[in-house]
């Protein structure tokens, strides 16, 4: 590699999404889908709907935990993991506003994207993927502030 080369890239960060805030564990998934427990959320965008809770971490040292799952319907399982890919990527560019609601939670904050919808153009999946992430930063921000005021 020449100097040029490295110069180039000092100045930036990357911003990868380390397998360590995959989703991943069962036991963490299946309360996410349960609609009488309380502490679990659903934010509807679009074609994104995303589904959080929070949760007391045991041995894990990440803030968050996110998945992504893309149903059948969709299509072939190369539109499948082409959507996948485009939501991850949008999780990653804006992992900051993640770790902002997840630092806001109480304990571990698992989410899961859920992709459902018909339209298969990247800029819409990118946008609704966004706005479900603002809208979960949000209403983590009100919950906790709402919270603080019953403290006083």
């Amino acid at each position: 590699m020449s100097s040029t080369s490295v110069a180039a890239f000092s100045g930036r960060e990357r911003q990868t999404l380390s397998r360590s805030h995959h989703l991943k564990r069962k036991r963490f998934i299946e309360p996410l889908f349960d609609r009488s427990d309380p502490s679990t959320g659903l934010i509807a965008s679009g074609c994104i709907r995303l589904m959080f809770r929070q949760v007391q971490p045991d041995s894990i040292l990440v803030p968050f935990q996110i998945g992504v799952a893309v149903g059948k319907s969709t299509g072939t399982a190369v539109r499948r993991n082409r959507i996948k890919r485009i939501i991850w990527e949008a999780v990653r560019l804006n992992q900051n506003s993640l770790l902002e609601a997840a630092n806001l939670a109480d304990g571990l904050l698992t989410a899961m994207l859920l992709y459902r919808g018909r339209s298969f153009d990247s800029e819409t999946i990118t946008r609704d993927t966004l706005t479900a992430l603002g809208k979960l930063n949000a209403g983590l921000v009100k919950h906790t502030l709402s919270r603080k005021q019953d403290e006083t």
